[in-house]
Order: structure tokens, then sequence, then C-alpha cells
């Protein structure tokens, strides 16, 4: 039940700042002045993709919550490091951005990590 957890945790995290991405794509750069930020945050809060975000981001919040009710903080902390790896993976696919391999090396040492900690 607890990698259950954790796998919606990382899921809907990963998700979240995905689509809060794609909605700021679509709504633009935050305002450099304080005049355009009413208009922005307008803008923000309408956009369906920040929205959905939103309530990820509950759902993230709420299956931690639970998943830290039954384990270990330094056990389970470390899996929601995964969530770089989704988000490598997606961010190439989706907005074709530039993951190096520099980047990728250190996504991998990320993962040898979690499987040592999930081993303990």
């Amino acid at each position: 039940m607890i990698y259950l957890l954790i796998l919606i945790a990382v899921v809907a995290m990963s998700a979240a700042q995905l689509l809060l991405k794609k909605g700021l794509l679509v709504i633009g750069e935050f305002p450099q002045s304080i005049a355009e930020f009413g208009h922005f945050l307008l803008t923000a809060s309408t956009n369906s993709y920040i929205i959905s975000a939103v309530f990820l981001t509950i759902i993230t919040a709420s299956a931690w919550v639970l998943a830290l009710s039954k384990a270990e903080l330094s056990h389970i902390y470390p899996f929601m490091a995964l969530s770089y790896v989704l988000i490598a993976l997606f961010s190439l696919w989706l907005f074709n951005e530039n993951v190096t391999a520099l980047r990728w090396l250190g996504i991998a040492l990320i993962c040898i990590g979690v499987f040592f900690v999930a081993r303990s």
C-alpha cells in the first residue's frame, strides 16, 4: 500500500509540473512589472492546465500524507526523486527540451540511489 501511495504522489507531482509548464507556455512568461501581474494571475487562474496542476498537487499532498503516516520519511522520501526521471522523459517528448548526456547520467545515479534505498 505504501508503494502505491508513493507511486501516486510521484506520478501526480510529475504530471502537475508538466501541466504547469504547458499552462505557462499557453499564457506566457511571468510578468516583469506589477501592473501586468493582475492580468497574469487572472489568466493563470482560469487556465485549464494550471487548474489541473493545482488539483494534481492536492492529490500529491494527500497521497504523501498517507504514505508518511505509514512509513519512515528517510525511507520513502528518496522515491520522490523518481519524478526527475519522469520529468526528463516527458519534457523531452512533450516540449522538445534538450536533455543532455550529463543530465541523463545524473538521473541514472538518482535511480541507482533510489534502488539502494528501496532495498534497505
